[in-house]
């Protein structure tokens, strides 16, 4: 179990630095026409319309070193997704992209005619879980070559795998260990009582 573990460990590093490798970096983003943006990757130019978006998430953290609030969108479309951060100096041309389409600033968005308003909290759950498997096979940054798309969801898939089998390793090698810590207590019990049981038999023949 222990080998299997650091093997894991090994592939999930190894998926990691893949990653890191295969992503494409976006040096801006321009407005070209009214609803027409292009964003500049290091593969090229590609044009994103309205249209062409899917799904929009918001997240906020704090950096480390100031504790300023970060914003994090990552932009849904057809072609690839957009992450964009408030530090990013393109942020206010992304942010324009964003509220183009999303005019009431919800922490997820979705390309939908209904709103969440007017629907069930049912109903928009099944929304969003419909929504996120419609996105999936856009889950590649926008710019990255059709060749290497496929390759990014096997490196993908092949991280999620190191990570159910080095989980279900250590459950492995961690549960027998502690049936093993808790026998040894056992006897120490029963000695006890044995030597606690001759002892007042001792004294009651003393007696």
């Amino acid at each position: 179990m222990g080998a299997i573990i650091f093997i894991c460990i090994f592939v999930i590093i190894l998926t990691v630095v893949s990653i890191r490798f295969l992503d494409v970096k976006i040096s801006n983003i321009e407005l070209v026409d009214r609803g027409l943006y292009t964003v500049i990757t290091e593969k090229g130019p590609i044009n994103v319309s309205q249209d062409d978006i899917l799904r929009i998430e918001r997240a906020f953290t704090n950096t480390a070193i100031t504790g300023t609030t970060v914003e994090l969108d990552r932009i849904y479309t057809i072609k690839g997704f957009i992450y964009i951060t408030s530090l990013d100096p393109f942020y206010k041309t992304g942010l324009q992209l964003i509220d183009s389409v999303d005019l009431e600033g919800k922490p997820i968005w979705i390309r939908s005619n209904s709103s969440k308003a007017t629907e069930s909290e049912q109903s928009w759950n099944q929304l969003l879980n419909t929504n996120l498997r419609t996105v999936q096979p856009f889950n590649y940054a926008i710019g990255t070559p059709s060749k290497l798309s496929s390759l990014v969801f096997s490196v993908l898939s092949l991280q999620y795998l190191a990570l159910i089998i080095g989980g279900l390793a250590l459950v492995i090698l961690i549960f027998p260990l502690r049936l093993v810590t808790q026998m040894p207590a056992q006897p120490f019990i029963q000695e006890d009582q044995e030597d606690s049981s001759s002892e007042e038999v001792i004294g009651a023949v003393a007696k």
